[in-house]
């Protein structure tokens, strides 16, 4: 998975030793006591893999763990569900912009190509994209104007 997405990058051996040496790896020991400690051993590098997705496909890919493990998510619900929850900017070419979306989530391997029509999260990083969505997406606030709020 790492070297998935330092593949695409020029990296010089500093930057390579800061990869190595990022705090991110003394997460295997930060995994919770329900999981099992092979599963959470991979999260470190996977989350690299995260971190370095431009912001617009962040929210995206999180977006994939609201279906249950190992559901395969039809690209065309997807992609008219993000557009609903407006993780897709309006005004674009919608379908194009989002297809390419899936297809670069799928060529870092973050997600998972069935057929041409669906698409799924490996387990793992079905895992992952719940720990993000409930550390980054996980509070909600309210004023005296808030007239509707969604919870996923």
């Amino acid at each position: 998975m790492v070297g998935t997405m330092m593949r695409t990058k020029k990296m010089s051996r500093e930057d390579w030793k800061s990869v190595v040496e990022s705090k991110i790896w003394e997460w295997k020991t930060l995994q919770p006591h329900h999981r099992p400690l092979n599963r959470w051993r991979y999260l470190p590098g996977l989350m690299l893999s995260y971190d370095d997705l431009p912001c617009y496909w962040k929210s995206c890919f999180v977006y994939c763990c609201t279906y249950p493990k190992d559901y395969e998510i039809e690209r065309e619900t997807l992609i008219m569900q993000w557009v609903a929850h407006g993780l897709i900017e309006v005004g674009i070419d919608v379908e194009a912009t989002t297809n390419q979306y899936i297809e670069d989530l799928i060529r870092r391997c973050l997600i998972e190509e069935i057929d041409l029509k669906s698409i799924k999260l490996h387990d793992i990083l079905h895992d992952l994209a719940l720990y993000i969505g409930g550390r980054e997406y996980g509070h909600a606030s309210t004023t005296e104007h808030t007239r509707h709020l969604s919870l996923l």
